[in-house]
């Protein structure tokens, strides 16, 4: 079994189905597609990507955990803190350890927990202007005593799929105690994309994506081109292909620097279908050819 530094080194972690064969992570209860689990983590952990298939609720037992957004929106959960996250997004996590270990419980709802919990709480009145993508709770004494119920249960060996149940909605039923906003983020989070919104700092800060097009980048991404151009000029305030191409030739210098490949090699590796098209560029920006640079270093 993998840990989740090994799996996520070149993955994108899809929660909760990758978690069962993670060897830091401990399964407490489980039913279909609900379940309960718990990581102990003891070193840094940074750039997680993952996705949510499934409604989860993450309480902090000890430690720091940072979750960052698609729009790069942070969330910083601390000792007794939480967080709803929806259904089919995708996030980033950080956990950089300072004194204690990273301990969390990961929580996970199917449909009928949801439906019988939205049915089951009567509230005249919703704000949608208030509705935040993810919904942080600060937490008290009883979701501290309701998990250390869970740990109880688990070392019972008790786990029948009516006790999850019932639990499950316990949990949802003490958050909307501490926060009525639990019943507007529960009632949204099935609202699915089915092409989720990946955050654009982190992914393009990989030089693999260099070779893509725009088009390439923006399906990657999960948006539609125009709204990929849209975010992207947001974020680095210049278009994707002018970002791109300035990308490509810092690439290509570092390249032709510090390795033996030939100038048609780096102009391939760097997603150039022409060479000459390569060379004119690498010239227009530093003002000799790709050979005359090389030449110079040699």
């Amino acid at each position: 079994m993998e840990t989740v530094a090994q799996y996520s080194q070149n993955k994108i972690l899809v929660i909760p189905q990758s978690l069962y064969a993670m060897s830091d992570i401990n399964v407490l209860f489980h039913h279909g597609n609900s379940g309960i689990f718990y990581k102990d983590l003891a070193h840094d952990l940074v750039d997680v990507e993952f996705y949510t298939n499934i409604p989860c609720v993450i309480y902090i037992e000890s430690g720091q955990e940072t979750i960052v957004t698609p729009d790069n929106k942070t969330y910083v959960l601390v000792e007794q803190t939480a967080i709803f996250l929806p259904q089919g997004i995708n996030l980033h996590s950080d956990y950089v350890k300072s004194t204690d270990n990273l301990k969390a419980y990961l929580v996970f709802f199917a449909d009928d927990i949801i439906t019988d919990f939205v049915s089951s709480v009567r509230i005249k009145y919703i704000n949608e202007t208030d509705k935040d993508e993810l919904l942080k709770i600060d937490c008290g004494s009883l979701i501290k005593m309701y998990f250390n119920t869970i740990q109880l249960l688990n070392k019972q060996g008790s786990q029948s799929p009516e006790l999850i149940r019932i639990k499950l909605l316990e949990l949802l039923h003490l958050l909307y105690v501490y926060d009525r906003g639990i019943f507007q983020a529960v009632l949204h989070s099935k609202q699915v994309s089915s092409s989720p919104k990946r955050n654009l700092t982190r992914l393009l800060n990989n030089s693999d994506i260099f070779k893509l097009t725009v088009d390439e980048l923006a399906h990657l991404s999960g948006r539609s081109v125009s709204t990929f151009t849209r975010d992207f000029k947001v974020v680095y305030e210049t278009t994707p292909k002018k970002w791109l191409q300035n990308k490509r030739l810092t690439r290509a210098n570092e390249l032709l620097r510090d390795t033996e490949l030939t100038v048609t090699h780096v102009a391939a590796d760097l997603g150039y279908e022409n060479t000459s098209h390569f060379i004119k560029s690498f010239k227009d920006k530093y003002q000799v050819t790709p050979k005359q640079f090389k030449k110079t270093i040699d």
